[in-house]
């Protein structure tokens, strides 16, 4: 593989009802991805560098997870804020 499967650009970023807090927790992601804003639960996920390529990519992530769409608050495509793997300019 040429590239990394991971888009460095994007994240998909769920906020979800504290009600899904046990499942989520269940789930194993680190503190890094998942934290509360707002009183919220924020998860963001990495997504495939041809996410834009994929039907429904959005609906597939919530269902891979299996999150009930009751407790989805919010889901939207981000920029990514991370810099891990950005090298300094010289």
């Amino acid at each position: 593989m040429d590239q990394s499967p991971w888009n460095q650009q994007k994240i998909l970023k769920l906020t979800l009802t504290n009600d899904f807090e046990k499942n989520i927790q269940e789930l194993g992601f680190s503190n890094h991805s998942l934290a509360r804003e707002g009183g919220k639960l924020t998860l963001r996920l990495k997504v495939p560098y041809n996410y834009s390529e994929l039907d429904d990519f959005e609906e597939k992530a919530i269902e891979l997870l299996d999150i009930d769409k009751n407790y989805l608050i919010d889901m939207s495509l981000t920029n990514s804020n991370c810099t891990k793997d950005l090298t300094k300019a010289k």
